[in-house]
C-alpha cells in the first residue's frame, strides 16, 4: 500500500475492514464506525442481500468512507434536507440537456426550480474537480 496510507507509523492493509469480522473485534472499534456498519448492513439486507453479502458491501462502504472523511468531521443531514439533497442529486444524475421539462414533472417542481437545482449541483460538480484558487 503507498505510504500516504499509513497511521501512526504502521501500514493499514486494503481488506483491513474486510479481515474485521471477528464480534470480540467490532466491539473494540469506535461505536460510530461499527454503528456504521451495522446500519449499511441492515440496509442492503432489507434491499435483499444475504447476511454475508450485505455485510462485505458494509464492510467496503465504511473503507471508502473513511478514506474519504477519515481523520475529519463528517456532517449528514438527516430528514428533508437529507431527502432533498438526495433528490437533486438525483435529478442531476438524469438530467440529460433536453429533459427539463419530464424531470419537473417527475418531481413535482417547476421548470424554473429545477434550472436552479441543475444551477446549484454545476457549481458542486465544478467544485469537486476544480480547487479554489484563493
Amino acid at each position: 500500500m503507498a505510504d500516504d496510507n499509513l497511521d501512526m507509523g504502521f501500514e493499514i492493509p486494503e481488506d483491513a475492514l474486510e479481515r474485521l469480522q471477528d464480534p470480540e473485534i467490532l466491539r473494540k472499534w469506535p461505536q460510530g464506525l461499527s454503528d456504521m456498519v451495522t446500519v449499511i448492513s441492515a440496509a442492503h439486507r432489507r434491499a435483499g442481500d444475504d447476511e454475508t453479502t450485505a455485510r462485505a458491501r458494509a464492510f467496503r462502504a465504511v473503507r471508502a468512507l473513511a478514506q474519504y472523511a477519515g481523520g475529519r468531521s463528517l456532517y449528514v443531514p438527516k430528514g428533508e434536507a437529507l431527502d432533498r439533497a438526495l433528490r437533486d442529486r438525483g435529478i442531476w444524475e438524469h438530467f440529460d440537456g433536453t429533459n427539463i421539462t419530464a424531470l419537473a414533472a417527475q418531481h413535482d417542481l417547476t421548470e424554473v426550480q429545477i434550472y436552479a437545482i441543475l444551477a446549484e449541483q454545476r457549481k458542486l460538480a465544478r467544485a469537486r474537480v476544480q480547487s479554489e484558487l484563493f
